[in-house]
């Protein structure tokens, strides 16, 4: 025996609740409704659906949350940013440097990280590869040795 599809199924359900429809409406003894045109329509009344509600009963500490993780975002901790490595190496000089970024490139944020087993001074923090590359240009008349990198990902100095 071959199965009925969904389209089949569901028009053959619709004309039986029409033709039934239609057969109480025929028979209702109501006096309230009115038939016109010989039984062929029906007038039908709609009522209008309540309103529905949501309550969200929600920690508070979960704004506090949003907040602090907007904040990261825009200081683009979980974004693949671009930065710029002038040094690694020990940490007097990796000092020295800093200083140095810090004084001649103000505009942009200069750190010292740790990764064993040697000092290294970062330098920007930048959304794009075009910024980027004009910062690297800029940064290297001072840092020749300065190359590209995204945190996490790093890869070889990059000689340009």
């Amino acid at each position: 025996m071959r199965m009925l599809n969904l389209k089949r199924c569901s028009f053959l359900i619709s004309f039986h609740l029409i033709g039934i429809s239609t057969l109480m409406a025929q028979n209702n003894p109501n006096p309230t409704v009115e038939n016109q045109n010989n039984g062929d329509f029906v007038q039908v009344g709609i009522t209008e659906q309540p309103e529905a509600t949501v309550t969200i009963n929600q920690d508070p500490k979960i704004q506090t949350l949003l907040a602090i993780k907007s904040k990261m975002e825009k200081d683009g901790d979980f974004s693949d940013r671009y930065k710029v490595q002038l040094y690694n190496g020990n940490l007097n000089k990796a000092n020295e440097i800093l200083r140095k970024a810090k004084e001649t490139f103000p505009q942009w944020d200069a750190s010292i990280r740790w990764e064993t087993p040697n000092y290294k001074v970062w330098i920007g923090n930048y959304k794009t590869k075009l910024e980027k590359d004009k910062a690297l240009r800029e940064i290297r008349k001072e840092f020749p040795s300065a190359f590209e990198f995204i945190p996490g990902k790093q890869k070889a100095p990059v000689n340009k």
